[in-house]
């Protein structure tokens, strides 16, 4: 059986990346936790195959890993030694099916960099707004280095340089 296809969500930076979510904080994490999840909820419907995770970083109400559900959405809350940014590197780098089969929805740059090093695909925070089908990650990821003025191959081998730079 082919794994399947996982998204993960780099939960508080995309409520603080996306208007709506961002107003949402005013009542509270929790009311802002739940406003994302029913978004990602929706994506997920027009992506049945795909396995939805956000990643929120521990705080002392939730450190030590916890795991809960949103709306039918999985959550976990990092340990806070190391926050979810380690996390979302950590899952992507440990994951057993092909790597262009996680897609992680980010702005930090940090996350974003590392993940896309690992293989992944990587998407802006609005990338969950869409609820339609996405092209290909292959395309995707062509046409937005088309659009900064890289081709395909001088992407390939700056990815191959830093690749050997840090040993992965």
């Amino acid at each position: 059986m082919p794994s399947p296809k996982v998204l993960l969500v780099d939960g508080y930076n995309v409520i603080h990346k996306i208007p709506e979510l961002k107003a949402a904080l005013a009542g509270g994490l929790e009311g802002a936790r739940q406003k994302l999840a029913l978004l990602v909820s929706t994506w997920r419907f027009g992506h049945p195959q795909t396995d939805c995770i956000i990643v929120f970083d521990g705080d002392h109400q939730f450190s030590g890993g916890r795991t809960s559900s949103l709306s039918g959405i999985r959550c976990v809350f990092s340990k806070t030694v190391h926050g979810a940014d380690a996390e979302i590197i950590r899952f992507v780098r440990e994951y057993r099916g092909p790597k262009p089969d996680i897609t992680v929805v980010s702005d930090d740059n940090s996350v974003r960099n590392s993940c896309r090093s690992h293989g992944a695909d990587v998407q802006p925070s609005g990338y969950i707004f869409a609820a339609k089908s996405r092209p290909s990650p292959a395309k995707s990821k062509l046409s937005s280095l088309s659009s900064k003025g890289l081709s395909g191959k001088a992407a390939a081998d700056i990815n191959a340089e830093l690749k050997k730079k840090f040993g992965l």
